[in-house]
């Protein structure tokens, strides 16, 4: 595994070698990157079920300000610091936050964190998605043009809204979604 674009593409990257991790490819994670763009350019950036930090790195790397990392699984977190350090002098505010995910966003949010990107990729048997995306859509820490990424089994179903979130895009690769959310622009919620 390594960082596949800005500052410290090239970096290799320690991946999990026990059961229960399953970090996004290289191959995904750049043509995410390459999708996202600039629009989290100088944002903050949250990675939800972070596991090694892969994600939030490639965030680091092409220019976040702040990535807020959240992750419960012990070994995920003793590699996401470890990881962490094999970026020289960065600059990016950087925050760990250990503990389950449902837990953890009503804490961040009360610290009125709002965010441009949300990275979301939860292990897939738990199938938390909605569960996290409803608790999103409640709490006020989506920027109003931020958007959420869910890393999704192509198999697995959502609805086209959840709360003031809709399904703005969604894109295959392989076994693999990518869905994109944003806050619905009719301004109706149907939860």
């Amino acid at each position: 595994m390594r960082i596949t674009g800005g500052k410290y593409g090239g970096i290799k990257l320690l991946g999990p070698t026990h059961q229960g991790l399953r970090p996004t490819t290289d191959m995904l994670r750049e043509a995410l990157f390459n999708i996202l763009g600039d629009s989290f350019l100088d944002g903050r950036v949250l990675d939800l079920f972070a596991g090694a930090g892969t994600l939030g790195l490639e965030a680091i790397s092409r220019g976040a300000r702040t990535v807020y990392f959240v992750e419960k699984d012990h070994k995920g977190l003793r590699l996401l610091k470890q990881n962490l350090q094999r970026l020289p002098e960065v600059t990016t505010e950087v925050r760990i936050f250990p503990g389950d995910v449902l837990r953890i966003l009503p804490k961040i949010s009360r610290e009125e964190a709002v965010f441009d990107l949300v990275l979301m990729d939860p292990p897939f048997k738990a199938k938390l998605w909605l569960g996290v995306l409803e608790l999103i859509s409640r709490l006020p820490m989506l920027a109003t043009d931020g958007q959420i990424v869910v890393e999704i089994s192509k198999y697995a179903l959502l609805p086209e809204r959840v709360g003031c979130l809709q399904r703005v895009d969604k894109r295959v690769y392989g076994e693999v979604s990518l869905e994109f959310w944003k806050y619905a622009t009719d301004g109706a919620d149907t939860e």
